[in-house]
């Protein structure tokens, strides 16, 4: 997992850079020389941001922001008749299907056994699969022979998809220059 520190105007944005997802900010308290406030962007379903620390650089700003995720592990969150899971790199989804099976996704992506979705007994299990496969296909993720594999997402590796290099390009070079 490799995050950066990207300029978005007043703040630095923590960006999953395999993922191309901002998973929190960095808002200088005193000017370019600090200290800053470090923000957790993903979280349960019922918070939208967390202060996560207060650094003097922003070299410690990535480190504190990683070290708050392993005090405060994401958790699975029920949602009317499903769970819910915000990742630093995306979202899962487990639900149960009308038979009483229990399904996993990984951003509207079923989860699959032998090219079919998988099915599993309890939602336990579903969360666990999807946990344990949530990084499948993101660039440098370790392979997991088990039989179980994601529906293959086309833009999973955002680098492969020229409008979303482009995006980003453009947002890098929109970014205010007052930062440091």
């Amino acid at each position: 997992m490799t995050f950066l520190l990207l300029k978005n105007y007043d703040h630095y944005a923590i960006v999953n850079d395999d993922a191309d997802f901002i998973a929190g900010r960095v808002y200088p308290l005193n000017g370019r020389q600090g200290p800053y406030r470090v923000t957790a962007d993903v979280g349960p379903l019922d918070r939208e941001t967390n202060e996560a620390c207060i650094v003097k650089s922003l070299d410690d700003a990535i480190p504190a922001f990683l070290a708050y995720y392993k005090r405060y592990p994401l958790r699975w969150d029920r949602v009317h008749n499903s769970y819910w899971k915000s990742t630093l790199f995306l979202d899962l989804t487990v639900e149960q299907d009308q038979q009483g099976d229990w399904l996993a996704y990984r951003e509207n992506y079923p989860l699959l056994q032998d090219g079919k979705p998988a099915r599993f007994a309890t939602c336990a299990d579903a969360q666990r699969a999807a946990d344990v496969h949530e990084l499948d296909l993101f660039p440098n993720a370790k392979i997991i022979d088990d039989g179980l594999a994601w529906l293959p997402d086309p833009e999973i590796d955002w680098r492969s998809v020229p409008h979303r290099v482009e995006e980003r390009a453009n947002w890098q070079r929109s970014a205010s220059d007052w930062l440091p």
